[in-house]
């Protein structure tokens, strides 16, 4: 298995779909593309409710950094010590679930996928044998 992204191999919808029942494709996305998704506005998935929970919980993460800095200064100094590490925690985590997210997405939502695939969004994980059978090849 290797992996490809679709700037290297153009695979539409269907045929991904059929790939992946098939076992013969993992499909894949980096978490920076995905956090780049989340902050450009009509790029996000339309079916799914991805991007809402994407955006759910940076906000959650900026109040626990605004409420640490209110307390670092209404009760102890270093409170915003541990709002600091959680505030990264919690970001951390929501750019790893929103790549998941996309995936999911992109499973059910064919719009999505295809915007994704026309910026190189994607990454397949599949045998260069497979690459070779595909009908709409876009090898580089």
């Amino acid at each position: 298995m290797r992996e490809f992204t679709s700037e290297e191999v153009s695979i539409r919808h269907a045929e991904m779909l059929e790939l992946r029942r098939a076992g013969k494709l993992n499909l894949g996305m980096d978490i920076d593309i995905a956090a780049k998704i989340l902050d450009t506005p009509g790029l996000g998935p339309t079916t799914t409710t991805a991007n809402a929970a994407g955006h759910f919980w940076n906000w959650i993460a900026l109040g626990a950094l605004v409420y640490s800095v209110y307390l670092s200064f209404t009760w102890h100094w270093w409170a915003f010590i541990p709002g600091l590490i959680v505030t990264r925690v919690i970001r951390g985590a929501n750019k790893i679930l929103n790549s998941q997210n996309y995936l999911d997405a992109a499973m059910v939502d064919e719009n999505f996928y295809e915007r994704i695939r026309s910026v190189g969004g994607w990454l397949y994980e599949m045998a260069p044998e497979t690459v070779d059978g595909l009908t709409n090849k876009q090898v580089v």
